[in-house]
């Protein structure tokens, strides 16, 4: 990758020690965002046989910053692949930007498609069983607290635009100091 490869210790962060429900990989070159359940990309990593686990690299930084595998997009049961109008704004995003403001955009690209009601959420909900409830016209309450992690995986879904894959990242170190 161009990179200088130096000795470098990773620290296991990643997927597998996250405290997220749902986990959002915004790809620049798809115009979506790819959304599944972050314990299905956990039971992904342990049922699909054969994955390759890459480095990854930050500009200025010698070494490897991370490491993780690539998943086929499409082998994460209940992935939802959500693309996005053009109105948002994937112009903004250039490959040369640092990884932090990267990371930046793709959160506010997350954040956009939630207020605008494109980003699908895992919900638990109840039937409204109260009569002063009902008669108000309220059948169900939704209830939904979930954690989400975001990822800029700029090149990630499908092909021709994408690699294929999605990067779950296992370890990383972070020698910028910047999150």
């Amino acid at each position: 990758m161009g990179q200088r490869e130096v000795e470098v210790e990773l620290y296991d962060y990643g997927i597998q020690n996250e405290s997220s429900d749902i986990r959002a990989h915004v790809s620049v070159v798809n115009r979506k965002i790819y959304v599944y359940e972050t314990a299905r990309g956990l039971e992904a990593l342990s049922e699909v046989e054969g994955l390759k686990k890459v480095p990854a690299y930050q500009p200025g930084v010698d070494g490897k910053t991370a490491e993780g595998f690539l998943m086929p997009w499409d082998k994460i049961t209940g992935l939802q692949a959500v693309e996005l109008p053009g109105k948002w704004g994937w112009d903004k995003f250039k490959k040369d930007l640092p990884t932090t403001e990267k990371g930046e955009m793709a959160v506010k690209c997350v954040l956009w498609a939630l207020e605008c009601g494109f980003f699908p959420l895992w919900i638990s909900g109840k039937e409204e069983n109260g009569m002063t409830l009902q008669i108000k016209g309220v059948d169900i309450i939704v209830c939904c607290n979930k954690h989400i992690q975001v990822k800029c995986d700029y090149n990630c879904g499908e092909k021709p635009n994408g690699t294929g894959n999605l990067f779950l990242q296992v370890s990383e170190r972070n020698p910028l100091g910047k999150h």
